[in-house]
């Protein structure tokens, strides 16, 4: 096949044109990976705020859990971080200002909170804790009108707490210390058009992933008192965070003309943080119930990140102290060999002996445990 001299002609221009084009776009492109890296800068910093705070999250019910006896409680919330829009980097590029990169996130992330405790009874009026918790965003979670997420957090953490005066003129003093590691990812995907030269555009899918790992030292005071049924509480809590927040973006353009374009950060948390805490808890016969919120007070975002958890406890403390049948105290332990399962009279006993497993009903710290009923389950 030959060419004509005008073919000649068309072919050696369009050839001149794309390599016009492509040291355009090269000269292009490493701006707008500036641009992303910045940005991830901005949101992995903006981040790693709000997860430092809800790290700082460790909260125990008020109530005193008496010495060698176990109270089991779980809780569900929600929390709030936000992100300073007014912090956003201006982008460099063109392509990204005249489509409002910021668009692509939100000027708050809500995250929702699901907490475990189990707490023992310890000598001296002290008691120990173990929290595990977990956060997992729904399927097609939108954190902003053009861009979707999913991810899950994970926490693990451990608390020990003293109790000082109450009774029912005083109000009961907690302090407390508590250390909590959260970790997980989080993966955002949007689109925009990007528009390198004059004439020229292509759409790309952005895809975003954030990884984190964030450790909380606290110490807490909380005071309550109990008042009929209802005990309500406040407090303020100090929290040393470490750790960091990784961030990475990047754009796919769907035709090969133009490189890939990405960027990625890395943020610790700010280390000193503040909360307020304030609560309620309603304590009935077959379940006790507790709401509580904390405000950060101190740090950035001051008085804009939160969290509230709604939670319950039961209304018995199971102990681990093995019993011997009757003795001297028949008004305050039971007989093994005089009650069958389950507390049940009978009319024979046994010819072995048999142990029973006290579960004491939970009381309010303002009332005395000397003189209480215990339940029997037996062994």
């Amino acid at each position: 096949m030959s060419l004509t001299p005008r073919s000649v002609v068309l072919l050696r221009s369009a050839c001149a044109a794309g390599l016009c084009f492509w040291a355009t776009t090269a000269a292009a492109n490493p701006s707008m990976s500036s641009d992303f890296g910045r940005m991830t800068g901005w949101l992995s910093h903006e981040l790693a705020q709000g997860l430092a705070f809800n790290a700082g999250s460790t909260f125990d019910p008020p109530h005193e859990v008496v010495s060698r006896r176990l109270q089991p409680d779980i809780s569900a919330g929600v929390g709030k971080m936000p992100l300073n829009k007014k912090k956003f980097p201006e982008p460099e590029t063109p392509a990204l200002r005249d489509m409002d990169a910021s668009a692509m996130f939100p000027s708050a992330v809500l995250f929702p909170n699901l907490a475990m405790h189990l707490r023992a009874g310890l000598p001296g009026r002290m008691d120990f804790s173990i929290r595990i918790a977990n956060m997992t965003t729904p399927s097609g979670y939108h954190i902003s009108p053009t861009a979707t997420g999913q991810g899950q957090s994970n926490s693990i953490g451990v608390g020990l707490r003293r109790h000082f005066f109450g009774g029912p003129d005083r109000p009961m003093l907690g302090l407390g210390a508590n250390f909590n590691h959260v970790y997980g990812k989080f993966f955002m995907h949007s689109k925009f058009n990007v528009d390198n030269i004059q004439g020229f555009s292509t759409d790309s899918d952005v895809n975003g992933e954030l990884a984190w790992n964030v450790s909380s030292f606290g110490l807490s005071a909380v005071l309550s008192h109990g008042y009929r049924g209802w005990t309500p509480f406040f407090g303020y809590g100090y929290n040393y965070a470490t750790g960091s927040v990784r961030a990475r973006l990047e754009a796919r353009p769907n035709t090969p003309l133009i490189a890939r374009i990405a960027g990625e950060s890395s943020e610790h948390p700010e280390q000193n943080q503040g909360r307020l805490i304030v609560g309620l808890e309603m304590d009935r016969p077959w379940m006790h119930f507790f709401a509580n919120g904390e405000v950060k007070a101190m740090g950035t975002h001051a008085m804009e990140s939160w969290i509230v958890h709604l939670g319950a406890a039961l209304p018995f403390e199971i102990g681990f102290r093995g019993f011997a049948k009757r003795d001297s105290q028949q008004d305050r332990v039971a007989s093994a060999q005089e009650y069958g399962d389950y507390g049940l009279p009978r009319r024979e006993a046994d010819s072995g002996k048999r142990k029973a497993a006290p579960v004491r009903p939970y009381l309010p710290a303002a009332a005395s445990f000397e003189g209480q009923q215990e339940l029997l389950f037996i062994q």
